[in-house]
């Protein structure tokens, strides 16, 4: 009986892990040029680092004293259906507290949109904000919403979507600005780890 309920168990795991893993992975393929999901973790990093509709390209590898960390700015990658002044991508490593468990080390992974800040262009990115929360929230666990400081006279935020297997929020988008130079940006966060050179969900609670 015991060995039947473990199965059982690590049946609806599995099954969940394997829902949550394809909303993200649905996010990824509408979103970013290159993605994590459909391949193994190194061709997915050589598609990224060697995209040719990629300019203004930084990048760091990984040492005994940094993370790696890769950005770049698309020429004419647009998913969205508002009109960005420039898009960039970011991949970098991060390392996260897991309480008395010690600390793990995730991907972090971002589309950032920038405005100029006009009021057709806030309108715009707004509205993209509220669509890509409507369309989303429902492959979530929970969400929650965190206003950003700093005094903006446009309320702007973030949402974090969970899963309720994962220490971490998988997904956060962001409308933030403007900043000194006048410019909003609409980002997209996709928390990850890898497992076997697999793209996988972030710092699972569970391991069986």
């Amino acid at each position: 009986m015991r060995k039947l309920c473990l199965f059982v168990a690590l049946f609806l795991f599995i099954s969940f892990v394997s829902f949550s893993q394809e909303s993200l992975a649905k996010i990824t393929h509408s979103y970013f040029r290159s993605d994590p999901f459909i391949s193994d973790f190194s061709t997915f990093l050589k598609h990224l680092l060697n995209d040719p509709t990629l300019a203004d390209k930084e990048f760091r590898k990984k040492t005994d004293t940094s993370f790696f960390y890769f950005k770049g700015v698309y020429k004419n990658h647009n998913p969205f259906f508002f009109q960005p002044s420039k898009i960039e991508v970011v991949l970098t490593e991060m390392k996260i507290a897991r309480d008395s468990a010690g600390t793990d080390t995730i991907y972090i992974y971002q589309l950032l949109a920038y405005t100029n800040s006009t009021d057709k262009e806030n309108n715009g990115l707004k509205k993209e904000f509220e669509k890509i929360y409507r369309r989303y929230k429902g492959n979530f666990s929970s969400s929650s919403y965190v206003e950003n400081p700093g005094g903006s006279t446009i309320p702007n935020g973030t949402y974090n979507f969970f899963n309720r297997l994962c220490a971490v929020a998988p997904f956060a988008i962001t409308w933030v600005g403007p900043d000194s130079n006048s410019e909003m940006a609409l980002i997209l966060t996709i928390r990850m780890s890898t497992r076997g050179n697999r793209a996988t969900l972030p710092i699972p609670l569970y391991a069986f």
